[in-house]
């Protein structure tokens, strides 16, 4: 099966002038005296989304996610590279853009169809839909410009997802409008999503991003940095952001320049198997600190490899460097494949840390049973703020392997869940029924 969208090499560049009057002396120049400088919004992007795919796209502001989506949707032409789509794209950048305020609220809707091109009878036959969906009433004969700018934003996404789209983009706007138009958006969404659709959804939120799309990339400096499941690139983005901003306040500290997304740890370990320890690189703002994670078995002794179903701890060493009033310890366990198949936090689990003075260390347990495949997993710990910024991240804090089960065969799948099987004799009228 081809891909919906394919993109190789891709490569945005635009020209940087000072001012206007820096523009147009390079102009005149005929290109001879330079005024200006190239930026690069993208650079040797490559990207594939499968048919079906419902792809996040994450990254500060001007990483170059509005300027991929532009080029993708054929708004922009690239630099260089190559893009390839597959099927009738909508991309909603701004919902009710490129609506002439002129026209009636039907035909801009049947002037979109033509920008999509889709015949009038076919957008006849979707008008009742998206005159339901818009919900905009006897202003559906009036012209754009007497609207409101809801009900613009409620004509704009009712067209893009009454016309059977196979990709839809959405960059940002669900982000807008009142909470019922949100609701009733969002569900349609969803229900475009479980119907195959192929949706590229850029987001600032993060939870978000998790909640909805199945794959992720991470767009950092006009480069993809990070692509994969969903969960965890969304972890490399918040530790990406806690980096940055950890490097903003050491400049206004101590004017010295961190480096940027690495911040390496230099505590002494404490537990088992931690003699590495110092080499192993942490990431996040600094105010706490992750000084070691031990796995340990059902004897709370520390183990490097468990039976399955057995009950494991994850014990987690902390120590807050600055006085903090707000935060949470998140585990999670990915398998050999980078799957996550588990995550948990403080919060999440009713167990708060509450307001941390200065100083304090804090031992946490997260204890449960692993009723997983036979293998390798590893152990990722994180502390973060209520707003989502790591105070400190260690991705592969500790590793641990499951021993293949001597009490019966392995399973296939992921997780072994406890079953009961019964079998009973059909009832006699369906044994009848069937040999009628």
């Amino acid at each position: 099966m081809m891909p919906a969208i394919s993109v190789k090499g891709l490569s945005k560049k635009y020209r940087i002038f000072p001012s206007e009057r820096d523009r147009l002396k390079e102009a005149l120049s005929f290109g001879r005296k330079k005024y200006g400088h190239d930026f690069w919004a993208l650079k040797d992007v490559d990207l594939e989304v499968e048919q079906g795919t419902t792809l996040g796209i994450l990254g500060r502001n001007g990483a170059g996610k509005s300027t991929l989506l532009s080029i993708v949707s054929g708004i922009l032409q690239p630099t260089s590279g190559e893009i390839e789509v597959k099927g009738r794209l909508v991309a909603l950048f701004a919902l009710g853009a490129g609506f002439n305020p002129e026209f009636t609220g039907r035909e801009n809707i049947l002037m979109n169809g033509l920008i999509l091109g889709i015949e009038r009878r076919e957008m006849m036959e979707h008008f009742d839909d998206i005159a339901a969906f818009a919900d905009i009433g006897e202003f559906m004969e009036q012209p754009i410009k007497t609207y409101s700018s809801g009900m613009r934003s409620r004509l704009g996404f009712a067209v893009a997802i009454n016309v059977n789209p196979d990709i839809l983009i959405l960059d940002e706007v669900l982000a807008t409008g009142d909470a019922v138009f949100k609701e009733a958006a969002l569900q349609k969404v969803y229900e475009l999503r479980d119907s195959g659709t192929t949706i590229l959804f850029v987001s600032h939120s993060m939870r978000a991003v998790e909640d909805f799309c199945t794959e992720a990339i991470l767009l950092h400096e006009g480069r993809v940095v990070s692509a994969g499941e969903t969960s965890a690139v969304t972890s490399q983005y918040q530790a990406l952001i806690s980096n940055i901003q950890a490097q903003k306040k050491k400049q206004r500290t101590d004017g010295e320049q961190a480096p940027d997304g690495i911040v390496h740890s230099k505590d002494s370990a404490e537990g088992a198997g931690l003699e590495a320890w110092a080499a192993r690189l942490h990431s996040g703002m600094g105010e706490a600190r992750i000084r070691s994670v031990e796995l340990l078995d059902e004897r709370l002794l520390a183990a490097k490899k468990v039976t399955p179903d057995s009950t494991v701890t994850v014990r987690t060493h902390l120590k807050y460097l600055e006085a903090v009033k707000d935060s949470e310890l998140v585990i999670s366990l990915r398998n050999k494949a980078g799957l996550e198949v588990f995550s948990t936090s403080t919060a999440q689990d009713g167990i708060p840390l509450g307001e941390v003075e200065k100083g304090k260390g804090v031992v946490v347990d997260f204890a449960f049973k692993v009723p997983l495949q036979h293998g390798l997993y590893k152990v990722t710990a994180a502390v973060r703020t209520g707003e989502g910024l790591y105070l400190d991240l260690v991705d592969e804090a500790t590793t641990f392997r499951i021993s293949r089960p001597q009490d019966r065969d392995p399973f296939q799948g992921i997780v072994h869940l406890p079953t009961e099987i019964t079998v009973h004799d059909a009832p006699e009228d369906e044994r009848q029924g069937r040999s009628a």
